[in-house]
């Protein structure tokens, strides 16, 4: 069929319709492909919307699905749990919208001469990048949970994310200079053991507030694919030695364990005793490609406010009678 008479074929303006609305592609990246104008493209979309192919609704994000946040809540023995209504499927958007409403909450729990620890990610850097300045929060001490990447990456750079944040938060910046992992336990041993290293271990054991996320499984970097999580539940199940998550780079398995491993050992970072005693720990997390880790890290018993969107918390509750 010829493209330019394609704007009266119900199917491709269907077509067109589920790649702009639901494959987030741009009217220019869809003309590209159909080899039509742009023009042409925002016609059919407007067609569409005539012939009723495209139902819009709007979930407003600042809400909550309570009737999700209250099985997660009552069943991980959370102090607040918050599911963003949402029907954006894109990771980008997702982190966007779910970091947006977790500094709303979180902005409520900053109060002068108070510290947070923070640690690095996409996600907390989506959450640090889109706080808000606020002349109304002031003397925040803000304190790296993890040591230094090797990844030339902005939201592995944490001294910087730490310097923007407290920058923020009319704060007080504390760094680390120390990697996030040793080459030997021995040499961790130096780290800790330094005069800077003891400075920030004293700061880790008197936080009162920390924001983490929860890392995918370490096989989702490696393959960069989503696993199907009913075809990958046993191997976790079978083997309590396989990580299924992390947080703040300390990896876990699908009981919610930290393991002891060389990988564990060698790390850097605010320990889960440190964290546990810490009054209010905030954990962002979205996305299918983390329903398992999200589970098993709710279990560490260290997140009590937890954040995510609508979609991934069908999910995770789905699977709560399965593990």
């Amino acid at each position: 069929m010829d493209i330019r008479n394609a704007k009266y074929d119900i199917q491709i303006l269907a077509q067109v319709a589920e790649m702009y609305y639901l494959e987030d592609m741009s009217q220019l990246e869809i003309s590209k492909m159909l080899s039509c104008s742009r023009s042409m493209i925002s016609v059919m979309l407007s067609e569409a919307k005539e012939k009723g192919l495209i139902e819009i609704k709007i979930k407003n994000p600042a809400g909550n699905v309570s009737e999700l946040s209250d099985v997660l809540k009552k069943h991980f023995g959370l102090k607040n749990c918050v599911v963003v209504p949402t029907m954006a499927t894109s990771l980008k958007i997702l982190n966007r919208i779910v970091s947006s409403q977790a500094a709303n909450l979180v902005k409520g729990y900053f109060r002068p001469h108070k510290s947070v620890g923070v640690a690095w990610g996409t996600t907390c850097y989506e959450f640090m990048h889109i706080f808000p300045a606020s002349s109304m929060i002031s003397n925040i001490t803000v304190v790296p949970l993890v040591g230094g990447s090797a990844s030339a990456a902005f939201e592995y750079q944490l001294n910087e994310m730490v310097r923007m944040f407290s920058e923020k938060t009319n704060g007080i910046p504390s760094f680390i200079y120390a990697p996030a992992y040793a080459d030997s336990e021995e040499d961790k041993k130096l780290y800790m053991n330094s005069a800077g290293m003891k400075n920030i271990v004293n700061l880790w054991d008197h936080l009162d507030v920390a924001i983490v996320s929860i890392g995918a499984p370490p096989d989702y970097y490696i393959n960069n694919d989503i696993e199907n999580p009913y075809e990958v539940l046993q191997q976790y199940k079978d083997n309590p030695a396989k990580p299924v998550g992390d947080i703040i780079a300390r990896r876990f398995n699908l009981n919610g364990e930290f393991l002891s491993s060389s990988f564990n050992n060698r790390l850097v970072a605010a320990t889960p005793e440190q964290l546990t005693r810490i009054k209010d720990v905030f954990c962002i997390a979205a996305g299918r490609h983390k329903i398992l880790s999200i589970i098993a890290g709710l279990r560490t018993g260290i997140i009590n406010h937890f954040i995510t969107d609508e979609n991934t918390a069908k999910a995770v509750v789905s699977f709560l009678n399965d593990i």
